[in-house]
């Protein structure tokens, strides 16, 4: 009976945390990225990595902006413009990361 409870309980954390430990990008943030003038399959979102799709979803539901839709607009804007400038940076240093520069 002792492990059934513990089954339970681990079931129900799963449940409840895997949103905290999700990434990516849900359909309603490329429908937002959208109408920001960034498309599904540009090249910056293509590009983007796990821990940056993360960053800028979070952004986009940042509840903070929720009201505010300029803040929101302006904080993705500025956001993807840095994702742009990473992308660039590795583009001209081959076999690099911007976050992590050969010495």
């Amino acid at each position: 009976m002792r492990s059934g409870a513990l089954f339970t309980a681990v079931g129900a954390f799963l449940l409840l945390a895997t949103p905290v430990f999700a990434f990516g990008l849900t359909d309603s943030d490329y429908d937002y990225l959208a109408s920001q003038n960034f498309e599904k399959g540009s090249a910056v979102l293509n590009g983007l990595s796990p821990k940056e799709q993360a960053r800028l979803h979070a952004i986009i539901i940042d509840q903070t902006t929720s009201g505010n839709s300029a803040a929101r607009a302006k904080d993705v804007s500025e956001t993807m413009a840095t994702f742009q400038d990473h992308q660039h940076w590795e583009e001209t240093h081959p076999g690099q990361l911007w976050d992590s520069p050969a010495r």
